[in-house]
């Protein structure tokens, strides 16, 4: 299991970047009203507002913003306003900028190696550093995203940080029946509490209990990362996806190349979320996304779980990924 950071507590400061899409000062009012009514300091990172095209201001500075956010020396956690695309130009950048100082990074006031056994802070010079040794290197903290957000994840999951995937900031504007919801089950995900999932509704495939770390995200994300550094390593763990407004086929094609490379090989279970808003061409693919999955992985005796209300559907309740799942009696619980 990777590591935790704190839960949150009244007087903690959290923090918000865009690393993908823009976001206007209006996106965030709900969010922050939120994050006053919990009792939390709000710092926006110095570039959230830019505009730069369809992105929250160039690669550069956003990469300087999940450099400043990943090294701050006292926030909690870093809530990301929007997906869309463009976090992984961000990482990318954020990489090259960690490599061109040669590690020679600032958290904190000084360069430092956080380490929780010692509960100290010591002064540290990494050469050759990137930007997964930087956030090994400094205090650990929640990040809080989902959708494109999934590459910043597949980093944490890289640095060994449990993380969660969760609302963004802009969602707070959101007005459907299942927004409270959503934002109540992630104030409790970030709180600590117990929190279980009914899935007695869900359609299960070879149903038999399990326990793994939760490891996964949105799936085109995950395709992405095949061949990467930032490819997730399954094995033995509940590997989760969910996707929105893709083409049968490009799914059908995503889930195919996840076999080929073996991200269902050893895997506990397979989680899979809202698969909404699907397209086919003229002459239909002939399949949904239930039977492809049930079909390519008929092979395997882990178990799989639909319907999972986490994703790009109205309900999207937060799950913490590299912390453990047990899947029982058709509850999921972390």
């Amino acid at each position: 299991m990777k590591t935790q950071a704190a839960y949150l507590l009244p007087g903690d400061t959290v923090l918000l970047i865009a690393p993908s899409r823009s976001v206007s000062k209006a996106d965030v009012v709900a969010f922050s009203r939120w994050v006053d009514s919990q009792g939390w300091k709000l710092e926006y990172s110095p570039n959230l507002f830019e505009v730069e095209h369809q992105f929250a201001g160039s690669d550069q500075h956003r990469a300087e913003d999940v450099i400043w956010a990943t090294t701050h020396p006292t926030a909690k956690a870093i809530f990301t306003a929007r997906g869309g695309y463009g976090c992984v130009r961000t990482v990318s950048k954020a990489e090259d900028l960690c490599d061109a100082m040669q590690g020679q990074l600032l958290v904190g006031d000084s360069m430092t190696e956080y380490s929780t056994e010692e509960n100290a802070m010591k002064s540290i010079v990494y050469p050759d550093s990137g930007l997964v040794k930087l956030l090994k290197h400094s205090p650990a903290k929640w990040l809080v995203g989902f959708s494109d957000i999934t590459w910043l994840h597949l980093l944490f999951a890289k640095a060994n940080l449990q993380s969660i995937h969760g609302p963004v900031a802009t969602q707070w504007n959101l007005t459907h029946g299942h927004i409270d919801q959503n934002i109540s089950h992630l104030a409790k995900t970030l709180m600590g509490d117990i929190v279980s999932l009914d899935l007695s509704n869900s359609d299960v495939v070879r149903s038999k209990p399990f326990t793994g770390e939760v490891v996964g995200g949105n799936l085109s994300l995950l395709y992405a990362s095949l061949g990467t550094p930032f490819q997730p390593n399954t094995a033995g763990k509940a590997l989760f996806i969910e996707d929105l407004d893709e083409y049968y086929y490009h799914i059908d094609r995503m889930l195919f190349s996840l076999k080929l490379a073996g991200l269902f090989d050893g895997i506990k279970g397979l989680l899979v979320g809202s698969m909404i808003d699907m397209n086919d061409n003229g002459v239909p693919f002939g399949k949904s996304v239930k039977s492809m999955i049930t079909e390519l992985l008929s092979g395997y005796n882990f178990p799989i779980i639909f319907d999972v209300p986490v994703g790009h559907d109205e309900e999207n309740i937060s799950i913490k990924l590299g912390a453990e799942c047990t899947f029982e009696n058709s509850i999921l619980t972390q």
